[in-house]
């Protein structure tokens, strides 16, 4: 089973559900990595007649039924069987719902072994998710881990919008401790090791404008900005005068002249610096260059016999090649959406091909990647950042799909990412 994109044009409402339910009604054969089946539900202006007006909500609705959860940051990990999230593709302006499918039992033998008592102690974050990670380390750990983990503006965003969901789902702990009601063994075990949040957020919020202040930018995440600065003072505009909102709408209008000092063609300058390289980039490039000799062998090989020794030389190839896709894989960010992590990528090996590969003797990569089997961190030890799923009576997803015990707050938070003043870095 691969990885697979479905265009749901020319289906309707019956239709989208009837596909839904043969598709997910029961679990997936045992996988060693997750896979991801996308559905295209929607289009721009040019394309949106062809897609039901719901398809989205009529997809969403159906895949609840089924007792998937939504979960905005779950990923290509087997932690998130049993999960979906909706997207919007702004470069092929396409709406998708990515759905994340539940497996066989089998895939969760080990979990169970001890039986169903236990369920109620499994944690309320895997943790080896970013989300567990930021939630419990200290604030200098968790400053060295944004540089790495989130090194552009568009994933410190969403660092913010993944603590800013942390600071829910503690509250929802408070809130029961304050309602005279045991916490079970997992929340109070999340409870004891949670710290810094505010400070983090703050952090956060302090990197993620100096990007701005510095004009460290992509252009998309400088549309992006300039999209949120444009709501905001239409909303600022719009509000009863007094010297708060006019304090705030003097600090907007300076952003988006500053904004407009911040020409694409001087971040089209900054490209070679920004986004920054691979984070296992200096790992990568010894390994290409050991492939490219090998890559000249094997179009030798192609027109003729080869010598014992060329032949056992040419066995190492896909060795290599697996090596450098597990670190390329490695090298996505926390938060990284797809689109971007391709594009880094492809920028490391053209950048690498344009200095050491020959004409004619073949480009050094990695085996095609894709998807499926990359979660923000590559390999089986990879992180899926974790937010509170949707799902009308609270809780969080776990492994498989099952449901755990916590009572935390649905992801209310992602509808107040754009303007929230504490979360907005135009304040």
């Amino acid at each position: 089973l691969e990885s697979s994109t479905f265009d749901l044009a020319g289906h309707d409402a019956t239709s989208i559900q009837s596909i839904t339910r043969d598709a997910f009604s029961t679990p997936f054969p045992p996988l060693d990595q997750m896979i991801r089946i996308t559905f295209v539900v929607g289009a721009g202006k040019l394309s949106r007649q062809k897609y039901d007006a719901k398809a989205m909500q009529i997809l969403t609705a159906a895949l609840r039924e089924l007792e998937y959860v939504e979960d905005r940051g779950a990923g290509c990990s087997l932690d998130c069987a049993g999960c979906f999230k909706t997207q919007h593709d702004t470069g092929k302006n396409l709406f998708t719902v990515v759905v994340f499918p539940k497996l066989s039992a089998s895939n969760n033998s080990s979990n169970n072994a001890n039986g169903g008592e236990n369920e109620e102690d499994e944690p309320l974050l895997p943790t080896n998710s970013p989300g567990y990670k930021i939630a419990v380390c200290s604030i200098s750990t968790f400053q060295s881990l944004l540089s790495s983990q989130c090194p552009t503006y568009a994933q410190k965003r969403k660092c913010m919008e993944c603590i800013e969901g942390l600071m829910e789902l503690l509250q929802s702990v408070e809130d029961k401790l304050m309602g005279g009601h045991p916490l079970d063994s997992a929340e109070q075990a999340l409870y004891d090791e949670m710290g810094e949040l505010k400070e983090k957020l703050a952090y956060t919020q302090k990197e993620a404008a100096q990007h701005v202040d510095e004009g460290l930018l992509t252009v998309h995440e400088k549309e992006m900005l300039v999209e949120m600065n444009q709501k905001r003072i239409s909303v600022l505009t719009k509000q009863k005068s007094s010297a708060a909102v006019a304090e705030k709408l003097k600090k907007a209008l300076a952003r988006k002249e500053h904004l407009q000092r911040i020409t694409d063609e001087k971040l089209s300058s900054l490209s070679s610096t920004y986004p920054p390289p691979l984070r296992h980039e200096s790992k990568i490039t010894p390994l290409r260059k050991k492939l490219l000799p090998l890559l000249a062998l094997e179009g030798k090989a192609k027109g003729g016999f080869l010598t014992l020794a060329e032949t056992k030389a040419l066995t190492e190839k896909e060795e290599i090649e697996s090596e450098i896709e597990h670190l390329e894989e490695a090298s996505y960010g926390w938060f990284e959406e797809e689109d971007a992590f391709e594009e880094r990528l492809q920028k490391s090996r053209d950048k690498f091909n344009a200095k050491y590969a020959k004409k004619g003797s073949g480009k050094a990569s990695g085996k095609k990647t894709s998807g499926a089997g990359r979660s923000g961190g590559g390999g089986k030890s990879v992180n899926n950042w974790v937010l509170p799923g949707q799902k009308q009576k609270g809780g969080w997803e776990t492994s498989g799909g099952k449901k755990s015990s916590t009572k935390g707050k649905g992801g209310s938070v992602f509808s107040a990412m754009m303007l929230d003043d504490s979360s907005s870095d135009e304040d």
